[in-house]
C-alpha cells in the first residue's frame, strides 16, 4: 500500500507550527479555522491509534480547506493543507495542494521537499515532471516577483532604454549605449518570463484525486484500458483536451489516454 511507507515523523509537527506564526496577516482573519486546524494536527501527531490519528488529520484538512476558502489562499495556507493530506493517507489532493502551494509562492522550500516526498510514494511506473526545465534556470524572474511587479518593472525598463537611447542620439554619449543596451535586455527578459509563467500553464495541468481511475483509449466508458493499471492518486499530467466529462490527458512520458474529468482537479484555473 502506498501510505505503508509514510510515518508521522516525515512531516513533524513543529515543522507546520513555526510555519504558521509566520503566515501572512491575512490568516488573521481565518483564525477560527487555522486555530482549530493546528490543534486537529497536534492532536493527531500525539496520537497512537491509526483511525482516530487519521479522523484528526481529515478534520484539520477540512479545517485548512475551509481557510484557503475564506480568505482566498496563500502558499503556506495551501502547504499545510498538503502536509494534513498527506497524514490523512490523501495523496492525490496533497500533491495538487503542494503544486498550488508552489503556484502561489515558487520560493516555498518545504512545500516543494514535501511534494518531492509525496512523489516517491506513487508507483515507480508513473513519472513525474522534470524538477527544474531550461525555462525555469534561464527565466528568474517569476520565481521571486509577482507578476504585477513584473509588469511593472518591464514598462520601467522599456522607459528607461527608450530614455537612454533618446539621450544617446541627442548628445551622442556613448556610455549611455550601454546602459540601453541593459535595460532592452531586461525588459526583452521580463517579457519572455511574462510569456512563459508557469501560471499561465497551470490550468492545464492536473492531478488525480480520486483514490484511481481507469485510462481508456477513448471517451468512453466501453474503450478499453489504455495502461496495465489504473492511474492513483497523486498522478500529475497534462490536459490536452476537454469533451462532456472527459479528459484527454497526457503523462509526463508522452503516453495518452481519456479519464473521467470528475477524478481530476485542475492545478490552476482553466486557461480558455
Amino acid at each position: 500500500m502506498i501510505f505503508g511507507r509514510l510515518s508521522c515523523a516525515a512531516l513533524p509537527c513543529a515543522l507546520l507550527i513555526a510555519t504558521l506564526i509566520h503566515a501572512p496577516a491575512s490568516a488573521t482573519n481565518t483564525a477560527e479555522f487555522i486555530d482549530p486546524a493546528v490543534s486537529a494536527y497536534r492532536e493527531a501527531m500525539e496520537s497512537t491509534q491509526r483511525d482516530e490519528r487519521l479522523e484528526h488529520f481529515r478534520r484539520a484538512e477540512r479545517l485548512f480547506t475551509a481557510a484557503i476558502e475564506k480568505s482566498g489562499g496563500s502558499g503556506e495556507l495551501y502547504a499545510n493543507l498538503g502536509n494534513a493530506s498527506l497524514q490523512a493517507e490523501r495523496l492525490g489532493p496533497a500533491v495538487l495542494s503542494y503544486r498550488r502551494a508552489l503556484l502561489m509562492d515558487p520560493s516555498l522550500e518545504r512545500a516543494r521537499q514535501n511534494l518531492l516526498h509525496a512523489r516517491r510514494l506513487l508507483p515507480d511506473w508513473i513519472p513525474s515532471p522534470p524538477e527544474v526545465g531550461v525555462l525555469d534556470s534561464f527565466f528568474l524572474w517569476h520565481k521571486v516577483m509577482s507578476r504585477s511587479d513584473r509588469l511593472d518593472l518591464a514598462a520601467l525598463a522599456f522607459a528607461a532604454a527608450m530614455l537612454s537611447l533618446a539621450a544617446s542620439l541627442a548628445f551622442g554619449l556613448v556610455s549611455t549605449r550601454y546602459f540601453t543596451g541593459l535595460a532592452s535586455v531586461v525588459w526583452l527578459a521580463l517579457l519572455a518570463s511574462l510569456a512563459f509563467d508557469p501560471s499561465r500553464a497551470a490550468g492545464s495541468e492536473g492531478v488525480v484525486v480520486a483514490r484511481e481511475v481507469l485510462a481508456r483509449a477513448a471517451d468512453s466508458i466501453n474503450a478499453p484500458s489504455r495502461f496495465g493499471e489504473p492511474l492513483p492518486s497523486g498522478t500529475e499530467l497534462h490536459i490536452l483536451e476537454d469533451r462532456g466529462g472527459w479528459l484527454q490527458i497526457e503523462l509526463y512520458n508522452g503516453r495518452n489516454a481519456w479519464v473521467a474529468s470528475s477524478a481530476v482537479e485542475r492545478i490552476g484555473p482553466r486557461d480558455d
